[in-house]
């Protein structure tokens, strides 16, 4: 998926997966996945139904995993999905799985997964030539068992990070000045006022939970 040019997006340290190596022997299980180890979670469907598992987001094929016996297996049909809560923390879907970190009269809405950044291939010469990678991360996924593939060539891979907020009319939108602006336009002068006043940095998880807590009070 590439990133829109219009969409605030905060990008990670990159990681190299070197060729013939596997991504999982190159990018931390920490960075790979939401919580540090699998946790007890419920899942809640859209039929009405819930069902507890041992779950975790994997930032890799944007994926929610469970165990089932010696095996780790993604959630199959994900759109009958309402939501999942995994030690208090929320997750929707929303075009993909979205966490929701701020659960209030305006809440704010965090995605998070790796893209292919970047290809390294030898030219005819032998050499390592450096070019942007023109194939996403998602089209590759084989079977929810991509990052276990290997490559001829070397890959970069980045953390991306989007914002999300949500009115009751707007549903998500992503968390800029703009659509800020857009969403309460009567408010235009104050909202601009805040910003000046508390210099918000739009990747800044704590500086925007703030921001929709002013915009909740308008």
């Amino acid at each position: 998926m590439l990133l829109s040019p219009c969409l605030s997006a905060q990008k990670g340290k990159p990681f190299t997966v070197p060729a013939g190596k596997k991504i999982e022997d190159c990018i931390p299980f920490e960075e790979r996945f939401r919580f540090p180890e699998f946790t007890t979670g419920k899942v809640f469907f859209t039929q009405g139904t819930n069902a507890d598992a041992k779950l975790n987001f994997n930032f890799l094929t944007r994926e929610m995993v469970y165990i089932e016996g010696q095996d780790t297996l993604a959630i199959a049909n994900p759109t009958d999905i309402r939501q999942i809560i995994i030690d208090g923390n929320i997750f929707i879907m929303n075009k993909g799985y979205m966490e929701v970190i701020s659960n209030s009269k305006i809440p704010v809405g965090l995605r998070q997964y790796f893209n292919l950044m970047n290809e390294r291939k030898k030219d005819p010469y032998g050499e390592m030539a450096a070019g942007a990678a023109t194939t996403s991360y998602s089209s590759l996924h084989t079977d929810g068992h991509y990052y276990k593939l290997t490559q001829d060539h070397d890959r970069i891979f980045q953390k991306v990070t989007e914002y999300f907020l949500a009115t009751s009319n707007s549903g998500f939108v992503p968390f800029t000045k703009k659509k800020v602006i857009g969403l309460f336009p009567q408010k235009k002068k104050e909202i601009e006022d805040y910003l000046i006043s508390n210099k918000v940095n739009f990747d800044s998880r704590e500086d925007l939970i703030r921001f929709a807590g002013y915009l909740s009070d308008l």
